[in-house]
């Protein structure tokens, strides 16, 4: 029998499967996993003590005497990743083969596309979970949250909790991360998206050409009936040359799905688009920002070519309910406060853009910081791009991790113009405070970027309560009788 498939033959045996030595009991499998920081092939002695009915290992692997393999299955595998995976979606069930899976790529957009999807579905009687960046949920209850895409046992046993409880489809963002590691590996899909790519995660990717293959995953290494992606990202584009078949959507006049025009106000957006029919349709959508148009169009783009009813999809459209954390407003003493998750260059672009649309009169205040411990080459140029579209910036901490707050914003305001009025504010309540109390005016736009829906601020490994939100409501209360 070949040794890939021994693992599975004797996954019926198995009382658990699992990558972590220390969860190894007896009559478990274990999968030796060489990670980032730990490789599981070295914990092998600590693993066999405990009985294993079976430990996977690489192919390459060579014991070090005096490991006795006797008592267990010694199983060899050209990729102990892909094949933990499969053992995961075999021990819990096949999940995906029984639920309608979408799944969202991309640097940015992929919660609203992800949550639009579950929406529209939802709207079309479909109940759908999702999982993602903000939490794993199906309706009102909550499975947990943590990694975008989460580890392979999490992905499988989530999937097979919500098919439990009801869910029909579930609606899910993939990271380059899950798919650079296969962490979602032999997972089957409806329909899969590309939203856009632009830089992040260099420090894990190394070059953006790396970055790229690692999301092209999703359309090359997976099944899936239907895939969508948006042609007027270059990288998008080269997606829809290098693979055949894929619907595209965008303003260029070659889309599938095409942005003839659209209408932004402050209560959301008017897109007249062109099917692949030729037909036009007017998506009315009441979520703000001009890269939510993208968002909606993609996740529409995906239902109606995979045939859901074109009237059903226009009417989910216009109950669209906002996105945690994804340009959301807050009214404060004749001030306008937007709270957005952009924490890339090309995320703050397309925020601070929508925002400048929509400005009458007063002045942008831009506040933002930077992730410590991540791509650092990003700093200067979110600080450029800040400078580009704001009159005052207030440059402060988001999550700076093990790095000193200050490195950080002095790597911002190596990319920030001169020009502009720039205050630095390491402690971001403190910077949030001053921003809105001190040095915003009536008829003022404060956008407060970075973090979104997060609750936490992480400082030297620890996860401390803060939200973005609730500072700026705890000032609406506190100042509703003077501001």
């Amino acid at each position: 029998m070949p040794q890939e498939k021994l693992f599975l033959e004797l996954l019926p045996k198995a009382v658990d499967i699992t990558d972590n030595s220390k969860e190894v009991k007896k009559g478990s499998i274990f999968f030796a996993i060489k990670g980032t920081k730990f490789d599981g092939h070295t914990f092998l002695g600590e693993v066999l003590k405990k009985s294993p009915l079976a430990v996977v290992v690489e192919k390459s692997y060579k014991p070090p005497k005096g490991l006795d393999f006797s008592s267990t299955h010694l199983i060899k595998v050209e990729n102990t990743r892909k094949s933990f995976a499969k053992a995961c979606k075999e021990f819990f069930g096949k999940p995906d083969e029984r639920l309608k899976m979408f799944g969202i790529t991309g640097t940015n957009g992929k919660t609203s596309t992800s949550h639009i999807l579950a929406q529209l579905l939802e709207n079309s009687g479909c109940p759908t979970g999702i999982i993602g960046t903000v939490e794993y949920r199906l309706g009102s209850k909550i499975y947990g949250k943590g990694q975008t895409t989460p580890h392979p046992k999490v992905w499988f046993k989530t999937l097979t909790q919500m098919l439990l409880d009801g869910a029909k489809a579930v609606s899910a963002e993939i990271s380059s991360h899950a798919l650079d590691q296969y962490r979602i590996y032999s997972t089957n899909f409806e329909g899969v998206v590309f939203t856009n790519l632009s830089q992040d995660h260099l420090d894990y990717h190394q070059s953006m050409e790396e970055y790229y293959l690692s999301k092209k995953r999703l359309f090359t290494d997976y099944q899936y009936k239907v895939g969508i992606t948006n042609i007027d990202n270059p990288y998008g584009r080269r997606l829809f040359q290098e693979i055949p078949n894929l619907v595209s959507f965008g303003k260029s006049p070659d889309a599938h799905y095409r942005i003839l025009d659209y209408s932004l106000t402050l209560e959301g957006s008017k897109v007249y688009l062109q099917l692949p029919d030729k037909r036009k349709v007017v998506l009315e959508i009441p979520l703000l920002g001009e890269f939510q148009i993208y968002n909606t169009v993609g996740a529409f783009a995906l239902l109606h070519t995979l045939g859901w009813n074109l009237n059903d999809l226009l009417e989910g459209i216009k109950n669209l309910k906002p996105i945690p954390g994804r340009f959301e407003v807050i009214q404060i003493g004749g001030r306008t406060v937007i709270i957005d998750y952009a924490h890339t260059p090309d995320a703050l672009d397309n925020l601070l853009r929508s925002v400048k649309k929509l400005q009458r009169g007063g002045r942008l205040i831009t506040l933002f910081g930077a992730g410590g411990n991540r791509d650092k080459t990003k700093r200067p140029l979110m600080g450029k791009v800040a400078s580009k579209y704001s009159d005052i910036l207030v440059i402060t901490s988001d999550n700076p991790r093990w790095e000193e707050p200050q490195e950080i914003i002095n790597h911002i305001l190596e990319g920030v113009n001169s020009n502009i009025p720039t205050v630095v504010e390491v402690d971001r309540r403190k910077a949030i405070k001053r921003a809105i109390l001190e040095i915003s005016q009536e008829g003022d736009i404060i956008v407060i970027a970075g973090k979104g829906h997060e609750d936490y601020q992480e400082i030297k490994g620890i996860k401390y309560p803060f939200s973005d939100r609730q500072e700026v409501l705890k000032l609406k209360e506190e100042t509703q009788d003077w501001l």
